[in-house]
């Protein structure tokens, strides 16, 4: 490579910087059609013609090297070459370029030169005529670089000098300069000739292939797409920054390599902030106030306002934004000015002092929400900026976290209200805010979250407020699962609590006292009983769930959890969802069904995490109970969106986990249900109030691979736990009959026996249909008397429940070997809609039908084979659309889309090879025998 001639102070820009110094161009790579653009030029001036070329490009991208190279090859052609460059430090030297130009003209110029160099101002333009008079003698080519920084006086010079160029002018005029738009702020467009001889060329980035030649040049060894790719992407395509890097890379020792990209983009992030600091030196005051501002709001205010942001009211908007363009800061974007650069930006905020910077985010903050921005908007740039003192500040930070709330983004939720209670305001606003920060930090911070709700708990002020906002603290606590925190909590509350307020920390009180694996009758010092027969609403829930638990007075249990419920939103969470399960347990399923599913759609209002995720769980075990497979996945899911697992409390995991699994059960990912089951548990799990729940789901895991002497360890050490706790009723778990069946399994009868009685005395003490139905139907695979032999039709909303003591009961009867009592069981087996709904029954069924396949009665109804060939979705829709049903209420039962219904009968018709809904009727009464 040849040597450029001359030496130039140093030019900053924020993309690039040529030091003083003999500079040696590297190869050009990717720059064939500009070369052939500027060979076409050389050719025109060996013809005699004119040409004008202006070569714009990023700071850094090589349109100047491009000038040079042109300057060489037009020297090898013995075309005279004349350099001028325009420089950032002599912007304001007059005539610096047209100086450059003519001292290379000799002797001719020497009297324009001593005019243009004297102290009077030169009159007309010394040397043009000199330098066209040359021209016609010798062809030659003007070169000028960095133009964007030419003096006012050197461009209507060469302004002058495009005028003059006409054919027969064996001239060539190329002109470099940054910029991101090749046809302006062009400076020779009020020229006659410009738009008839000039061609404009823009100068592109680098392509990850470019980048991968340049590397494997300078590091000598091949080069990585993925370094490659991450280069070009760093850099931005800039030829200056990645012969910077690359070559930094090389002398240190690294390879272009993926394992080096990391390093790679530390290296180009410091020299394009360096360069981007040195650019910052050549701006003047109005452009660096402008480009804070930007860096401020420009995503968000146009220029104009932005100028209005920065103070700058007197200069040209259009000179600003060409200053700022030129350096290489911005880019235009219609009314707009974006900084080009991320890194640009940061290093632009960092030398803006600390005080300034904060007032710039303030107004820009009023700017911008005055706009109408939307709250997260406002609130990034509120972020930054010190405390407003105006109402709008607080509202458009809670916007911004109900947003943050609604996408799951709890740690982006945090902040703004973390950035709200900068905001002066009330002590009782400020509490407000504190408790939904405390509900979005559960899921990333818990511990922060319980003390903010324990300084909620103790705060001193006085009035209705202040009571519900303690009470509503101390439910979101318990909500997360933490009960000794909330004894102690309550506790200490109740010893200046009043009114409503004392009813309800009594209530959330004794709900934490319920959930310990021990009985604890006696309170607290200062902590009342809880009445047997309460009115206050909350207590009363809690008193439901005791009576449900316990197995007792079913109707008052009714009557308690129903006053707790009717009483709505005034009522905290937890008390009402420990009446809603006892309601259920009641048979009541319907109404404490409704009665969630309204507390969920307020939850959701509310933003409230942990609770709602309690409520969702809640709900779909209640599905699941009820045989509603698909329904509970959907709530499980919602309830893991709403808290993730890993933000659930040691005591309030093992009830998501142990849905999860009978979840994955009955779906028929059996390998998911054991792996969950297996997986280790939380520190103090087993102290947990549903530990006896997750016991139960290992057992049930442990007897469907046949490993029943596991099976009844564990379902009796759940039951211990239950019994230990006064938890007798069989509606809560009926461990006593599944732990029957698996002793009937390893022969041992007498235990059995013992169990089943204890079961069936308990069921009958509560007295709920489901209970005792289910019960009876599990002694009858005992053959224990005073069972009747009609209790197969399920009673009761129990019904997965029931449908597997069916399946299990048939299976003993055809274990016994009475083929026909287990073919009729089957059939009602068969007609039961679980088995439609549950993968995991529905093969217990398939597996039965098979087995008494060869002496079952015509008449019993076993799933003919064809019907297999449909997927269970499938195969449950078919069989409602047969059941009557239309589209539309199918859509409804199974809580999808009408078009789905459409989609799966299409199939189906398709798979039965049917043509209409009546012949799939035909086909289904035929398989069923009917």
């Amino acid at each position: 490579m040849e040597p450029v001639a001359g030496l130039h102070g140093e030019q900053s820009y924020a993309g690039s910087t040529w030091t003083a110094r003999l500079r040696i161009d590297p190869a050009l790579l990717e720059r064939e059609a500009e070369q052939a653009q500027l060979k076409q030029a050389m050719a025109e001036i060996g013809e005699g013609q004119p040409a004008v070329v202006v070569v714009t490009g990023r700071p850094g991208f090589g349109h100047n090297a491009l000038l040079r190279w042109a300057g060489r090859l037009a020297e090898k052609r013995s075309v005279r070459v004349l350099r001028a460059t325009g420089s950032l430090t002599e912007r304001d030297l007059r005539n610096g370029a047209v100086i450059q130009l003519l001292s290379q003209l000799g002797p001719e110029a020497e009297g324009p030169l001593r005019v243009l160099r004297g102290p009077p101002e030169p009159d007309g333009l010394p040397g043009l005529r000199e330098l066209l008079h040359t021209v016609r003698r010798r062809p030659t080519l003007v070169t000028v670089e960095d133009a964007q920084w030419l003096d006012p006086d050197s461009r209507r010079w060469l302004q002058a000098l495009v005028r003059r160029m006409s054919a027969g002018v064996p001239l060539a005029l190329l002109v470099g300069r940054t910029g991101v738009d090749r046809h302006g702020p062009d400076w020779l467009a009020g020229t006659s000739a410009a738009g008839r001889l000039t061609r404009h060329l823009l100068v592109p980035g680098l392509s990850p292939r470019a980048v991968a030649t340049l590397a494997g040049t300078i590091f000598g060894a091949p080069c990585d797409e993925a370094f490659a790719a991450a280069a070009a992407e760093a850099s931005y395509g800039s030829p200056a920054i990645l012969h910077a890097a690359l070559h930094g890379l090389a002398d240190a020792g690294q390879r272009p390599t993926a394992a080096d990209v990391p390093q790679l983009r530390t290296v180009m992030t410091s020299i394009i902030g360096d360069r981007c600091a040195r650019a910052l030196r050549g701006l003047t005051d109005e452009s660096i106030a402008v480009l804070r501002a930007l860096a401020v709001a420009g995503d968000l205010l146009d220029f104009t306002r932005i100028c209005h942001l920065a103070g700058v009211r007197t200069a040209h908007e259009s000179r600003l934004r060409s200053a700022l363009q030129t350096a290489g800061f911005t880019v235009p974007d219609g009314p707009f000015e974006r900084i080009h650069l991320p890194v640009a930006r940061a290093r632009v905020l960092e030398d803006t002092p600390v005080a300034e910077r904060a007032g710039l985010y303030a107004r820009a903050a009023r700017l911008v929400y005055r706009s109408g921005a939307a709250d997260e908007d406002v609130a990034r740039l509120l972020l930054h900026a010190p405390p407003i003192g105006e109402p709008w500040a607080v509202q458009t930070l809670y916007g911004s976290f109900g947003a943050a709330a609604r996408r799951s983004e709890f740690a982006r939720a945090a902040t703004w209200l973390n950035r709200a209670l900068e905001e002066p305001q009330r002590p009782e606003q400020r509490a407000r805010i504190g408790l939904d920060l405390a509900s979005a930090e559960a899921v990333a911070a818990p511990v922060a979250s319980d003390r903010r709700l324990a300084a909620v708990v103790k705060s001193p002020g006085d009035g209705e407020t202040w009571s519900h906002l303690r009470v509503r603290a101390l439910d979101m606590g318990l909500a997360r699962g933490d009960d000794s925190w909330g004894r102690c909590v309550a506790a200490e509350a109740l010893e200046t609590a009043q009114g409503r307020e004392r009813d309800d920390l009594i209530a959330l009180y004794w709900y934490a006292v319920r959930c310990r694996p021990e009985v604890r009758d006696v309170p607290a010092p200062g902590v009342p009983a809880l009445p047997e027969h309460p009115l206050a609403p909350a207590q009363a829930g809690i008193r439901a769930g005791q009576l449900a638990t316990l197995g007792q007075h079913r109707e008052r249990a009714a009557e308690l959890a129903r006053r707790a419920l009717e009483a709505g939103s005034s009522v905290p969470v937890m008390p009402r969802l420990v009446a809603v399960r006892a309601l259920w347990f009641t048979d009541a399923a319907a109404e404490a069904e409704g009665h969630l599913d309204a507390l969920v759609a307020e939850l959701r209002r509310g933003h409230s995490r942990a609770p709602l995720a309690r409520a969702l769980v809640l709900s779909a075990d209640l599905h699941l109970r009820g045989g509603r497979v698909d329904a509970a996945q959907r709530a499980i899911d919602s309830a893991e969106r709403a808290l993730p697992a890993v933000a659930w409390h040691p005591y309030a995991a093992p009830h998501l986990m142990a849905v999860r699994c009978v979840i994955a059960m009955e779906s028929g990912r059996h390998d998911e249900a054991r792996a969950l089951t297996a997986a280790p548990t939380p520190p103090d799990t087993e102290t947990s109030v549903h530990w006896p729940l997750l016991l139960f789901i290992r057992a049930r895991v442990a007897a469907d691979e046949g490993r029943w002497a596991e099976a009844v360890e564990l379902f009796k050490e759940s039951g211990r736990w239950l019994v230990r706790r006064q938890w007798p009723n069989p509606a809560v778990l009926p461990w006593r009959s599944l732990a029957a069946l698996a002793c009937l399994r390893l022969g041992d009868l007498k235990q059995a026996r013992r169990l089943i009685d204890e079961e069936l005395t308990l069921a009958r003490r509560w007295g709920a249909p489901s209970a005792v139905s289910l019960a009876e139907l599990c002694a009858r695979a005992l053959d224990r008397p005073g069972t009747a032999a009609s209790t197969t039709v399920p009673i009761g909303p129990n019904h997965l429940a029931h449908a597997w003591a069916l399946a299990d009961l048939t299976t003993e009867e055809a274990t016994k070997g009475d083929r026909v009592a287990a073919a009729r069981l089957l059939t009602e087996l068969s007609d039961h809609r679980v088995t439609r709904t549950s993968s995991r029954l529905a093969a217990r069924v398939r597996s039965l039908a098979d087995r008494l396949e060869p002496t079952a009665d015509p008449e019993v109804s076993i799933l003919d084979r064809e019907w297999a060939v449909l997927s269970p979705a499938e195969r449950q829709t078919a069989e409602l659309a047969c059941g009557g049903l239309g589209n539309r209420q199918i859509a409804e039962q199974l809580s999808v889309s009408r078009r789905t219904v459409e989609l799966r009968l299409s199939s189906t018709y398709k798979k039965l090879r049917v043509a209409s809904r009546e012949e799939l009727r035909s086909r289904y009464r035929l398989m069923e025998g009917t």
